[in-house]
Formats: C-alpha cells, structure tokens, sequence
C-alpha cells in the first residue's frame, strides 16, 4: 500500500486535549510572545490572554483544534492584539526584545533533502560561533523541510532606544546586515524570517500539521550526525507519514481522468510570469539569466559553486533567487550572445545555451506557478546579490533592464549610469505550460 503523502489534520482532534505537554522554558518571558495557530477549518486564531508555560498554552486553545501552532520572534510589552506593522491608527507596540531565527528549508520533505538541510544548518552554526554578539539558544527541527535556528541578541543597546517605531526600526535594518553577511559566506536562509520582527516562528513541541511529526528541539551533538541515523527518534503522532527517502514529486503533475471509462492521462497547466534574457533595444547581446542545473545541488550548493564562477569570468554584482529547490541566478549584464554561448557551455548551463542558439534568447521564469485550481507552488524568495567586488573588472555594460528587473524581483543592484546599455522595460509575457 502506498504511503499517505500528507497527515490528515482531524487526527489532531482532542490530541492537545489529553495529558500533553509543551515546554516553553526555552524562552526567558513566555508571558511577553505571542501566540498563533491555525486551526482545523483553516481559521486563524491568536491567544487572548498572556501565556507563562505549557498548560496555559493548552488553556487557550480552548474548543479549537490547532493543527500548526506559532510563536512570535519578538517579545513585547503587550503582545495581545498586536496590530500590523502597517496600522497607523493603533498605539505602536512597545518591542522588548527580539530573537534572531535562521530558517533553512529544503523541499520537498525526505530524508536526502533533511540530510542537505542539516549539513547546511551545521555550517551556519559553525559560521555563526565567530559572531560574539549572538548566544546560541537552540536548534529545531521543523516537523517538515528543514531547521531552525535560535540566537539571542546580546547587543542591547537598539532595545533601550525611547521612541518604539525608531527602535524597531533599528532592529530590522541590523537584521538585514547579519542577513547581507549570512548570504555572502553562502549561507541559504528564508529572508522573510530572520529581518522581520512581526513574523512568528513554528513552536517547538507541537505538531506539523500536513506531516504528523513535531518540531522538535534537536542537540548540537546529534545534529553533527547524519540525519538518518536519528530522525527515527524525533517525537510524532502516533499517525505521522513515513518520511520518504527521496522525493517523489513528479517533474511533470498528472491527474487521472477517465474517457468512456478506460482511465487516461491528462497533464495539469499552470501559469508564470517570464522574461527573455535578450536586452531591449540591443542587436545581439543577452543577459546570463537562467535556472541553475540541478547537479549543482541545493541552493547553498548552487550559490556557492556559482560564485566561484562569477569570480572566474568577473561578471560582478549577480543575484540569485530560490523557489525553495532550484537556484534563479542573473548576472544582469549585456553579453554579446555568441560569447554568452560560449560561457554558458563552459558552465554547462545547456537549455540556456540551446534557446540561445535556437531563438537568439530565452524565457525565464520569474514567479510561482498557478495551477488550474488556483494554488501557488513554487514561489521565490530572494537570496542576495553577490560577486559585487569583481564589478570593476567586469568588461560587459549593464543590461538597464534586468537592473529594473532585479530591483522590482526585491534584489537592487547598484550600477554606473554611464555603462548602462539597451532599454528600461525587460521583455515580459505571461506563460502556460503544462
């Protein structure tokens, strides 16, 4: 019998009713976080009373089934009803303290993606023992994709700023630093997580809701050990789907359909935005914009080994975007195409090379994909730009429209006016495919 390939949520009904526990002593002032969860019709409900430990937690729940629970980064003089951080009508909230957390995830979820997420989670650690500012608190597996990782802010002098909008402020624009730093040395992390000082953070002790297994807090010494040799025992429901050991996400998504009733195969469409790597308003020259092979690894495998590239052909400033699996790399530069064939067959970046033999440029991909039943799959997030240093020896000129392109993608990329080439507007259309 195949295996489930998600949990089902309604097993979790009653489940933080019984004699359960939760232990929140990882934290120094529970009563100060907030507390979210999503429950079993897809509500989201936030606790309306302080929380000091595990069962007051559980109190809060009440009649609801929680089936993924959250806690906030920050801690904060009053965090009931905390407004957004766009609501200017609301008294602005007083922030005390705020933790950093490094999210790696590397879907889809199976034991060789876990194994890459905790090969990458032990060289942050490593990374970060150098930073004295920050105290190491914890590492835990997320129940789902990867780990995360928990660091005090020993720096207090931000916290003790008067005016509370400058002082969270102050936090934010230092977390985009460390991030800016975190990515330089080729780390890959969730930048939506570690900046953000309103997101909230899965609970270490509670239940994933689309897999049965817990996020669980896991010791250095055992995350130092192949995660194969010990994820059999991280706490789950008694329910929780086998964690298989490598994905099995099809390339291509089918759904089975029948036909006179003999079953058939039809291939699900989905819709993305895309930008051909040719430079408006030039004859012949491209971007180096494209999806970077899978053998390249991960992302931080890809980033890595793309950067010893950037060095060796001094293309300077280039950004990189993950959808989670794949690496989006754009060196935003207009390349002579004959030259750029040539460099990309070196890199060994085939379907670039080909469309640029083929049709002279090609279509990249530079959203999620819609499917058919309106969900989102695959959406990007920002990396970093790197490879800034080698920007002088660089001998192409600037592409001016994939400069725009990166900027509005969320990655800016500082450039001189007098070496920008071809137009402002890059070559946009929407996609279907199957």
């Amino acid at each position: 019998m195949a295996e489930k390939p998600e949990f089902d949520p309604s097993e979790l009904q009653g489940y933080y009713a019984q004699d359960f526990e939760i232990d929140l002593s990882w934290m120094k002032k529970p009563t100060q976080h907030q507390y979210r969860w999503k429950c079993l019709d897809n509500r989201w409900q936030s606790s309306h009373r302080r929380v000091r430990n595990g069962p007051t937690l559980l109190k809060a729940f009440r009649d609801s089934t929680p089936t993924d629970v959250y806690v906030s980064t920050s801690s904060w003089l009053n965090p009931i009803d905390l407004p957004r951080l766009r609501d200017e009508e609301a008294a602005y909230p007083i922030l005390l303290d705020h933790l950093v957390v490094f999210d790696i995830d590397v879907p889809p979820f199976c034991i060789t993606n876990m194994e890459l997420a905790r090969q990458s989670a032990v060289k942050l650690y490593d990374w970060m023992k150098d930073r004295d500012e920050y105290a190491f608190m914890h590492v835990s597996f997320s129940g789902s994709k990867g780990f995360h990782l928990f660091y005090e802010d020993l720096q207090r002098e931000k916290f003790q700023i008067p005016d509370p909008k400058e002082r969270e402020k102050k936090v934010r624009t230092e977390r985009k630093k460390l991030l800016d730093l975190v990515a330089s040395a080729g780390h890959t992390v969730d930048i939506k997580i570690t900046a953000d000082t309103r997101r909230i953070i899965r609970l270490p002790g509670t239940v994933h809701g689309r897999t049965g297994w817990k996020c669980n807090i896991v010791d250095i010494e055992t995350l130092h050990k192949p995660f194969k040799k010990w994820y059999k025992q991280l706490d789950r429901h008694d329910n929780a789907i086998k964690i298989p050991r490598k994905s099995t996400t099809p390339k291509t998504t089918r759904v089975k359909s029948k036909v006179d009733g003999e079953p058939v195969n039809v291939q699900t469409n989905t819709i993305s935005i895309e930008v051909s790597t040719h430079v408006a308003g030039t004859k012949n020259r491209s971007a180096l914009m494209a999806w970077l092979p899978y053998s390249w690894g991960a992302p931080q495998q890809a980033v890595t080994r793309a950067l010893a590239y950037i060095e060796d052909f001094k293309f300077g400033a280039t950004a990189f975007w993950t959808d989670g699996e794949r690496t989006l790399m754009l060196v935003p530069r207009a390349i002579p195409r004959e030259q750029l064939i040539k460099i990309t067959r070196k890199l060994k970046i085939n379907t670039l090379q080909r469309e640029l033999k083929e049709r002279q440029h090609s279509w990249v991909r530079i959203t999620g994909k819609l499917s058919e039943e309106h969900d989102w799959e695959k959406e990007l997030l920002p990396i970093n730009v790197l490879g800034k240093e080698a920007n002088a020896a660089c001998v192409w000129p600037w592409s001016r429209s994939h400069l725009r392109l990166s900027s509005r993608m969320g990655l800016s990329i500082e450039s001189d006016e007098a070496e920008l080439a071809g137009n402002d507007e890059p070559s946009i259309r929407i996609a279907q495919r199957a």
